[in-house]
């Protein structure tokens, strides 16, 4: 991060907590981690969140608010590890004198959010914050649409430009489980079948274990831009009616437009808006109690979508693996730590696979901390170093 956006994130927490400052660090990272939970909401609009969100601030901050901001949005510390804090208060005003919350002023933040603990310097002066814990591990499923029938036939799906949806679809399904798998996400791959055609003749699936399902598809229009106009048709989302909203494909979306694509349609829509019935592999993801979406990836009818997509699938696939990261949270749980090297010429890879680029070696046997995990080929596990040099195979190091 830069220091500019270090220094904007201490001056808030000088506003909201400067009584802490030197007296009780926790509760300086707390407000830092707030402020860094929050930031999804204003899709990772850091002047817009601290405006909306959180006191005024002034030019003043000191070493203490500094180091708070730097420890969660450098290092990874957290001061709820397993917990995002959404809202905090002050006892000032929601004490019962005590230093325990006053559950009747609070009673709101009790009904929307969990009671996540609180900080303080005496009765008088502390926080109660609020939020969300992360106690349940997350795992999601991506399947491809088309594809193989029940009676063995076979489902193509829009054809256009020399390109069968069915085949994209899974191309991309794939591209997003090695993404995931990066990124530290659970994901699980469904079976290579047409889900439609399986579902509407009676076949069940159990998709309760998981906390999203990813349905991959590629949308076409009557007609077909086959030279290409200089002007994409774009990406869009399905969800049902019962979903309580769409932060999740927000976020999807909104990472594939930064690569280049567009919003087609309203971005976001509402199945039954189409459909009446709403979809079926979603109703039935839907009686589960499970969220699903249908991404409409771009359109196969259209040579500036799909020479957009062959340029970018990799980074499409990683866009949606970082916005489910988003829409949920997810990217905030890992907790850093320290590695010794035990080999004496370790490379550093700008991915986390041996068909990676090296970028750079390890030769002094040193310490380095690691701010993210990964699986990919060539190591039992990878992880990141955190100078941002790239990607080293943990097997040649000895956890401190």
């Amino acid at each position: 991060m830069e220091t500019n956006d270090l220094i904007k994130i201490a001056k808030t927490i000088y506003a909201e907590g400067s009584v802490f400052s030197g007296k009780n660090q926790s509760a300086l990272l707390a407000i830092a981690q707030c402020i860094h939970d929050l930031l999804a909401d204003f899709k990772g609009d850091l002047n817009k969140c601290l405006k909306s969100a959180f006191t005024a601030a002034t030019d003043q901050y000191d070493t203490y608010c500094l180091l708070a901001a730097k420890e969660v949005f450098e290092d990874g510390k957290r001061r709820f590890a397993n917990a995002e804090i959404l809202q905090f208060r002050s006892f000032t005003k929601y004490s019962n004198g005590n230093g325990q919350p006053d559950k009747e002023k609070l009673k709101e933040l009790y009904k929307n959010y969990e009671y996540l603990g609180s900080d303080s310097i005496n009765n008088s002066w502390g926080h109660f914050y609020f939020g969300r814990r992360n106690d349940m591990g997350f795992k999601m499923l991506v399947m491809a649409g088309h594809g193989r029938n029940v009676d063995g036939t076979w489902d193509p799906g829009a054809c256009a430009l020399g390109h069968q949806e069915a085949n994209l679809t899974r191309e991309l399904r794939d591209l997003v489980k090695i993404a995931a798998d990066q990124c530290g996400v659970t994901c699980d791959v469904a079976p290579d079948r047409n889900h439609y055609s399986f579902f509407k003749a009676g076949g069940t699936y159990d998709v309760s274990q998981y906390n999203y399902v990813l349905e991959i598809h590629f949308n076409a229009s009557a007609t077909q831009d086959a030279v290409g106009d200089k002007q994409l048709k774009g990406s869009m989302a399905y969800i049902d009616q019962s979903e309580k909203g769409h932060s999740v494909e927000d976020a999807i979306l909104s990472n594939l437009y930064a690569l280049g694509s567009c919003q087609a349609w309203d971005g976001v829509v509402v199945a039954q808006r189409q459909w009446k019935n709403g979809l079926l592999v979603q109703e039935t993801c839907r009686r589960q109690g499970v969220s699903h979406a249908v991404l409409e990836t771009c359109f196969v009818t259209d040579a500036d979508d799909m020479a957009w997509y062959q340029k970018n699938k990799e980074k499409i696939a990683t866009a949606v693996v970082a916005g489910i990261q988003q829409g949920f949270r997810l990217n905030y749980i890992f907790t850093p730590y320290m590695v010794r090297v035990t080999d004496p010429a370790l490379n550093i890879r700008q991915a986390p696979t041996t068909d990676s680029e090296k970028v750079g070696c390890i030769r002094d046997k040193g310490s380095y901390t690691i701010v993210a995990e990964s699986k990919g080929k060539g190591a039992t596990k990878w992880g990141k170093l955190k100078s941002g040099a790239g990607w080293i195979s943990l097997d040649y190091t000895k956890k401190i």
